[in-house]
């Protein structure tokens, strides 16, 4: 019998990884390559900031990429994995996984960016400052102040406002945008 290295067996899975987790070419259609060339005539850029996955504006994300022509992004602070699911049986972070999947989907519809921190959705909480300790605020606030450094956002818009926001992952949402 033969057998291989640890060396060799870790190369062997990374690149079987690699070809399952390959994306497809996408190909463009004509709309598509008319408003990517559109959009190379206007400068400007908007970046919108929630807690939740749930929270996104799609139809201002829509509007601000395919209307206006600016660079849009969404940066979600979590991933949802703390929040209800009545349509499947994932919880937790299989429901974070699930929302992922569904915020990059509408993305592609939208032709926004998407972007995430890594705050966990914890469950519902009263008050920022419960949210900002749980979370660890300088550790979220380090995510959020990279994604707008990457990102260069000329506009920075909140779902919800610092006084305002519902409950504590909102507040929380607006305080560190």
């Amino acid at each position: 019998m033969t057998y291989f290295k640890p060396s060799t067996t870790i190369l062997v899975i990374y690149l079987q990884c690699l070809v399952v987790f390959a994306q497809p070419v996408k190909v463009s259609d004509s709309g598509e390559l008319e408003l990517a060339l559109k959009k190379l005539t206007v400068l400007g850029s908007a970046l919108y900031i929630a807690a939740h996955p749930d929270d996104e504006n799609t139809r201002v994300l829509s509007y601000l990429s395919k209307e206006r022509l600016v660079r849009t992004g969404y940066l979600s602070l979590t991933r949802g994995d703390g929040g209800q699911n009545r349509i499947g049986t994932e919880t937790g972070e299989l429901l974070g996984i699930v929302r992922t999947h569904e915020l990059l989907s509408a993305r592609g519809i939208d032709g926004a960016e998407q972007f995430f921190t890594r705050a966990i959705d914890f469950g519902y909480s009263k008050s920022a400052k419960e949210t900002l300790n749980i979370w660890d605020k300088e550790k979220i606030l380090s995510d959020v102040v990279w994604v707008i450094r990457k990102f260069r956002p000329d506009v920075i818009l909140t779902r919800f406002t610092p006084q305002k926001g519902g409950h504590g992952h909102h507040l929380a949402s607006a305080i560190l945008a």
